[in-house]
């Protein structure tokens, strides 16, 4: 091995392959046959690309009518629509799309190095350790191992990122209009993605290129367009009270705002740091640890992560804009922001490792300055032991199958009733819509709704159940099919409140109910 090291040229040559190598390891070692659709979000990317594959354009076809959908942008979808073509086979081409994440992680691994060692400057070793760290490691697993497109985003995210520093640094028209388009199809992936294109605009406003600035904007703008133009003519199409699961991100944030005013938007931020605090604590494993220490662990993390963005702003201006604004959304986002912080885990680890190595790389001649030093080196080292027994901790743990383990187990006696029980046309309500779908074919609707207020607040049991009188209004339901206490507290408040429902029976986890009007034996 140190043969293959030997020299610079080298090390710059393998290093990136080495990392992608190590990162793909890392997801596929983890993926497990679970049913997709366990994240809800995995499942629904699935009914898109199977819509788009089979010509019947971008619709939720699990859904009654089968809308067209707005909620989550087509790139993914599309990705995975050209691999349902080439392998048309349900389940089985599932393992095909997990292993395309690993394979997109790989990519990421070597974009994320090339990034590092260019804009960021960074030597090859702190390069390279940074990508392994926070590229091989559980919170990327977590996002990788289900069909999510979280890694297609972050393969996309440091090219994206490279074009919107070259911009900024050239000031050239063309350049500037690659940056924006670039920045506009990153949007197509992940709505969040957008904030490259006024990251990059703001450096070139504050550098006085005009031009350039603007026709950022405007290439970022032509390309976003048609999505935003599609979710406006069909956002519609999904009742009101299912905005938040298949409707526009813009309309469920804004009802929340409207109903709560700034007020709630204000406490949704504290509530939200608090929960990235809490995250914190999580990732460094000092959850155990007495509050006063924690609080102490929370500063010291915080500076690390404050000297490395200021860092990165100073040698790449625009990525250290998405990073700010990225996460000033996701702290007004009304939902937990670890979902979002971990699509972008290795761009966040960098403005670490830049601390790190800016206190390894320095050399300070006073004596007070050199303990200093060795301070920065002994808190970097127990950061670094803390984030690694947190990583062992997951993989010991199984955290990536938990949750997927959790809703399959309870899915599964579900589905297999509903595709022994039930004719091929029913409309089933229940917790698992996309899943049922997926595995039974038939259309399926959530049993609840999901409102900006959940993050914070849980629904009330009067709630719950005049929300799927809701639904059960909207829709010509045929069987109700609760497998959580959720679902069953709702079903319970209709049959006790107004007698629409009624128990039809029982199974392994969870109730069957059915429409009083549709009081037939199941």
């Amino acid at each position: 091995m140190n043969s293959l090291f030997r020299s610079d040229e080298q090390r710059e040559r393998l290093l990136p392959f080495v990392l992608a190598a190590l990162s793909m390891a890392a997801v596929v070692m983890f993926i497990e046959p679970f049913p997709v659709g366990v994240f809800q979000d995995d499942g629904v990317y699935t009914v898109l690309a199977k819509s788009l594959a089979t010509g019947q354009g971008y619709r939720y076809l699990h859904l009654p009518d089968a809308p067209n959908a707005t909620h989550f942008p087509p790139a993914y979808p599309l990705f995975l629509a050209g691999l349902w073509k080439l392998f048309p086979s349900f389940p089985a081409n599932i393992t095909l799309f997990k292993f395309a994440n690993a394979a997109f992680i790989g990519l990421s691994a070597i974009l994320a190095w090339r990034f590092a060692r260019g804009p960021l400057q960074m030597g090859q070793w702190a390069a390279a350790i940074t990508v392994a760290v926070f590229t091989a490691c559980a919170p990327v697993v977590l996002m990788s191992v289900m069909v999510m497109s979280e890694p297609l985003f972050l393969a996309a995210l440091f090219p994206v990122l490279m074009a919107g520093e070259r911009a900024a640094k050239t000031g050239n028209v063309r350049d500037a209009v690659i940056a924006g388009a670039a920045g506009g199809a990153l949007s197509l992936i992940r709505t969040l993605g957008a904030v490259a294109i006024p990251a990059t605009a703001l450096v070139l406003l504050w550098r006085r290129r005009w031009l350039a600035a603007f026709c950022v904007c405007v290439a970022g703008l032509l390309v976003m367009a048609p999505w935003q133009l599609w979710v406006s003519a069909h956002d519609a199409e999904v009742p009101a009270i299912f905005l938040g699961k298949y409707g526009s991100y813009s309309g469920w944030l804004f009802g929340g705002i409207r109903e709560g005013g700034i007020e709630w938007l204000a406490t949704l931020g504290w509530f939200n740091l608090r929960l990235f605090v809490g995250g914190g604590w999580d990732t460094l494993s000092v959850d155990s640890f007495p509050v006063p220490l924690r609080f102490v662990v929370t500063f010291v993390a915080t500076g690390f992560f404050a000297t490395g963005w200021w860092l990165m702003l100073r040698r790449a201006p625009v990525a250290a804009l998405v990073v700010a604004a990225y996460l000033t959304l996701v702290v007004l986002w009304p939902f937990p922001p670890q979902r979002f912080t971990f699509g972008v885990w290795p761009l966040l680890g960098m403005c670490f490792g830049l601390t790190v190595e800016s206190i390894l790389r320095w050399k300070p001649q006073a004596r007070a300055y050199v303990t200093l030093r060795w301070v920065g080196v002994g808190l970097a080292a127990l950061l670094m032991i803390g984030y690694a027994r947190s990583n062992y901790r997951s993989v010991s743990r199984g955290w990536w199958t938990q949750v997927q383990g959790y809703v399959a187990d309870r899915a599964k006696p579900a589905m297999a009733w509903v595709a022994a029980n039930t004719p091929e046309d029913a409309v089933i309500v229940t917790e698992d819509d996309v899943m049922i779908h997926l595995y039974t074919g038939r259309r399926a609707v959530p049993i609840g709704t999901f409102t900006p207020q959940d993050h914070m607040s849980k629904q009330t049991a009067e709630f719950a159940t005049e929300a799927l009188r809701s639904i059960l209004r909207s829709y010509d339901v045929d069987y109700v099919v609760a497998t959580t206490p959720f679902g069953a507290q709702a079903a319970q408040g209709l049959i006790r409140g107004s007698a629409e429902l009624r128990f039809a029976g029982v199974l392994e986890l969870g109730a069957i109910y059915l429409p009083v009007a549709r009081a037939g034996t199941p």
